[in-house]
This record gives C-alpha cells, sequence and structure tokens, in this order.
C-alpha cells in the first residue's frame, strides 16, 4: 500500500531543486549580455539582496556541517564563530565601502581588476588571480560534496550522492547561464531563509530529544565534561586555535572572489553601514549548530568516524522523515549557496583576468560573457570530478582554503589605506605567505602545523611592511592610493 508519508522527502527535495530553477527563469528575464549585467548585476544590488546573498556565502557546509561536528567532537571553540562574525562586519564596513566606491568609479568588476588598478604589477596581478582561483577551487569540492551527502541521508539512498551532486551542477549551470550574478542573488535569498530556519529548528528540536538544554548539560557534564571546556575533549581545541579561527575565517572569506563580486554589485553606500549590524544578528544561528552537537553528544555518544554527518545521523534516529527532509535541504542550501558563488566569480576571474586580459584583449562583451558561461560548465564539472576526494573534517579543509585567500588582505589592506605601500613588496610579501603557509602545513608536525595561516599572515605582513619601506618609493602607485583614499571618504556622500 503507497505511504505519502514514506516518500515526503522526495517531493521536499524535488521543490528544493526546483525553485531556484524558477528563481533562475526569473532572473534572466532582467538580464542582458553584458559583463556588468553578468558578473555584477549592473552594480544595482539593493541592500536586502546583499545581506542575503553575502550572508548565503558566509554559511557553508563549513558553518552548517562543520559546526555542529566541531561542538560534538572538539567542544567549545566553535563559539568563536560569535565574535568572527562581527569581525567580518567590521571589515565588511571599513575595507568593503572603500573597494566598492574604488570599483564603482574604475569599473572593475574582479577582485584583480583592483589590485591591477591599484599597483599596475603584473606579476602581483597574475599572483591574485592564482591564489584566488587554487584556493577557491580547494573549498568548492568539500560544498557540493557535503550537500549531496545530506540529500543521500534525506532522500533515503534512493537519490546517491553522486547522482544529486550531478543534479546540483546541473541545475547550478542553467540558472547561472540564464541569469549570471541576478540568478545566483536570487537563489541565495531562498536558500539563506532556509538555511538559517533548518540550522535554529534543528538544534531547537534535538535538544529537546536530549531532555532540554540544562538536562542536557548536565549529562554532557557526567559523561565527559571537557566537552564544555577549552581544549575540548582532544586536547587540541584551546585558546590558540580560537584566536587563528577568530582571524582566519573572517579574513580568508572576505578576500575570497565572491565577496568582491558581491561588493562590486552594490547599489547603495547605506548597505555597507547596516551589514555588520545584520552580520551579526545572524550569529544567532550558531546557538543551533551548539545545541545540535551536544545533542548529538547525549544520543549518540559513541564514536563516529564521520562527526561532519553527525547531525543526518541524529535527525534519522530521532525525527520524522518530512523533517530530516526540510532540514537537510537546509544543510545542502548552506553548501550550493556558496558553490554557486564561488563557481560564478571564478567564471569572472577566467574570462576577464585570464581570457581577455592575456589571450584575447580585443574580446567584444558577448564573447568575454560567452566565455564565462563556459567556464560556469567547467569549474561545476571540475567540482564534481574532485568531490569523491573531500575530506571527512570540513573545518579543517575550509581552514586551509581560507588561511590561503587571507594572505591577499595585506597588500588589499595597503591598497586602501597606506600610501608607502609599494608592488614589489606585495609581490615578495605574497611568495613568502604562501610558502610559509604551505610548508608549515605540509612539512611540520606540532603545534607549528595547525595554525600555519595565521603564521604565514604574520610573515606575509612583516615582509610588506619592510620592504615597503626599504624600496625606492613607487609614486604612481602612491598617488593612485592617494586618490583612492580620498575617492572612498567623499565621493558617494
Amino acid at each position: 500500500m503507497f505511504n505519502f508519508v514514506n516518500y515526503l522527502p522526495l517531493g521536499i527535495i524535488c521543490l528544493f531543486m526546483l525553485i531556484p530553477l524558477w528563481l533562475g527563469g526569473e532572473a534572466s528575464k532582467k538580464s542582458t549580455e553584458t559583463m556588468e549585467d553578468f558578473f555584477v548585476q549592473n552594480r544595482a544590488m539593493n541592500t536586502t539582496t546583499a545581506f542575503f546573498t553575502t550572508w548565503a556565502i558566509w554559511w557553508s557546509s563549513f558553518a552548517f556541517l562543520g559546526s555542529v561536528a566541531f561542538f560534538y567532537s572538539h567542544g567549545p571553540v566553535y563559539w568563536i564563530a560569535i565574535l568572527w562574525n562581527a569581525l567580518f562586519g567590521a571589515i565588511y564596513l571599513l575595507m568593503g565601502k572603500r573597494i566598492w566606491s574604488h570599483g564603482k568609479k574604475n569599473g572593475c568588476i574582479t577582485p584583480t581588476d583592483f589590485f591591477d588598478d591599484i599597483y599596475r604589477s603584473k606579476p602581483l596581478s597574475m599572483m591574485v588571480t592564482f591564489i584566488m582561483i587554487v584556493f577557491t577551487l580547494s573549498y568548492l569540492h568539500i560544498q557540493l560534496f557535503g550537500g549531496s551527502i545530506l540529500i543521500d541521508f534525506a532522500s533515503g539512498g534512493i537519490i546517491s550522492w553522486r547522482l544529486s551532486g550531478l543534479i546540483f551542477c546541473a541545475v547550478m549551470i542553467l540558472y547561472m547561464w540564464e541569469g549570471g550574478m541576478r540568478a545566483v542573488a536570487w537563489t541565495d535569498i531562498f536558500y539563506g531563509i532556509l538555511t538559517f530556519g533548518s540550522m535554529l529548528s534543528c538544534g531547537f528540536f534535538l535538544a529537546g530529544k536530549a531532555g532540554g538544554a540544562s538536562v542536557m548539560f548536565a549529562k554532557i557534564a557526567g559523561i565527559d565534561p571537557r566537552h564544555l571546556l577549552l581544549p575540548g575533549p582532544l586536547g587540541t581545541s584551546g585558546e590558540t586555535l580560537w584566536i587563528a579561527m577568530f582571524f582566519i575565517v573572517p579574513l580568508g572569506a572576505f578576500m575570497g572572489p565572491q565577496m568582491w563580486v558581491r561588493i562590486y554589485s552594490v547599489k547603495e553606500e547605506k548597505t555597507f553601514n547596516i551589514m555588520p549590524f545584520l552580520i551579526s544578528i545572524t550569529a544567532v544561528a550558531y546557538v543551533g549548530s551548539m545545541l545540535s552537537g551536544n545533542a548529538g553528544i547525549v544520543l549518540h555518544p559513541e564514536h563516529t568516524e564521520m562527526p561532519e554527518y553527525i547531525i543526518a545521523v541524529l535527525l534519522a534516529e530521532n525525527g520524522p522523515l518530512w523533517f530530516m527532509g526540510l532540514i537537510l535541504c537546509g544543510g545542502a542550501a548552506a553548501a550550493l549557496s556558496t558553490a554557486n558563488s564561488q563557481v560564478h566569480a571564478l567564471s569572472a576571474l577566467v574570462s576577464i583576468n585570464v581570457y581577455q586580459k592575456y589571450i584575447n584583449p580585443k574580446a567584444a562583451e558577448r564573447k568575454v560573457v560567452g566565455i564565462g558561461k563556459k567556464a560556469v560548465v567547467v569549474f561545476c564539472l571540475m567540482a564534481y570530478i574532485t568531490m569523491n576526494n573531500a575530506p571527512n573534517m570540513l573545518v579543517f579543509s575550509g581552514l586551509f582554503a581560507l588561511s590561503g585567500t587571507a594572505q591577499l588582505i595585506v597588500p588589499a589592506a595597503g591598497a586602501l589605506f597606506w600610501k608607502k605601500s609599494n608592488a614589489k613588496a606585495a609581490v615578495w610579501a605574497l611568495v613568502c605567505g604562501i610558502a610559509t603557509f604551505i610548508i608549515l602545513t605540509f612539512f611540520f608536525e606540532g603545534w607549528l602545523s595547525i595554525y600555519p595561516g595565521l603564521l604565514a599572515l604574520g610573515v606575509n605582513a612583516v615582509i610588506f611592511i619592510a620592504l615597503s619601506l626599504a624600496l625606492p618609493a613607487d609614486l604612481a602607485v602612491r598617488r593612485r592610493i592617494q586618490d583612492s583614499i580620498i575617492l572612498s571618504k567623499y565621493s558617494y556622500h
């Protein structure tokens, strides 16, 4: 006899996959074949859309799955997320507004455009493009993998993770091909609302299953009180990791190419003034992560080899099918809202800063947009092919990627705030910073290997400052930085 309830999760999954296609179709009705429209929505994104698409990128598999896994297996160190949300908001205001004003005046579309316009250094521009592509790709495939695994769980295995990954790629290609940045931003509104609601409702639901918050924490104290204190049950998640994550996560996320594209897309200055408040308020969603992870210690105390997916296990064991399907679609939404933005931003880098700059400088706009659309297909396929090798602990993989892009904060801050910044200094500082990061990550054990991104950032900053002071002044660069500083203070008032 047909049981409608058993197939309800499949219906929820189908809606989850079809709604972005509908939104993309609506977005395509407003789209034109120009670079500014396809890549930065004609610089006309309103505050509501800008907030949702920024927050949806911010809340990835790293945040949805990784936060629950960290509370479940590493103790309370992930509470630092409350503070890094605030730091991200402050950076978005202080640096984002200046990047926006400069990009608006000079027609910047990608982050490389900004560095190229200020420093006028081919080696630096090539390095910026290379770093952004490599480290964004290292983060992209784990988004697709995380979302696909959740759909596998939600469908009871009817839609395998490989099939769901293929469907996700097809859906992203279709709506990005037709609607560009507008389609990505509109789908991010849907993804963002679903993610936020899913995380909070899941946390309170699972905490209730564990006996309520007060009973749950009392039980955890009896099981192993180290789950409630730094450095956590494994003894590896103490104050140093707290500090490293506080800096690396917001800096690395802000310097990702997908964030720059959104900054250029904003219509009005007031968006930057309110964004820190909005981003800080949404940190309340981490309450859901904390409740879900700690509920797992009570409801599923036995060790699991894949803590990233404890949330799926808990829902399968304790929740109705329809609720599990809805929540896991929210988790997939967190993954896809980041993946689609990364693919779109990478396509901009390749089509503008590689194809148009070095291969075909005289290419018409339609041709560049066409290359961008083809790049969307290529990057989606690359993510699908490599997602089979995604690591179990998504947070550490995410920290690796964010540590790489975080290195770019040094020349970016120099271009925005310091007239003595030097292009050669920026090149050598980035080379030393990335080299330090790679060496510490892959060739050292012990405490040095745990926090390579933060140490590398320190090396990068010291070399940049020292060489900028020691090398002969580049008066042209100083003049452009001075002009940019003046512009950021007065041009948009």
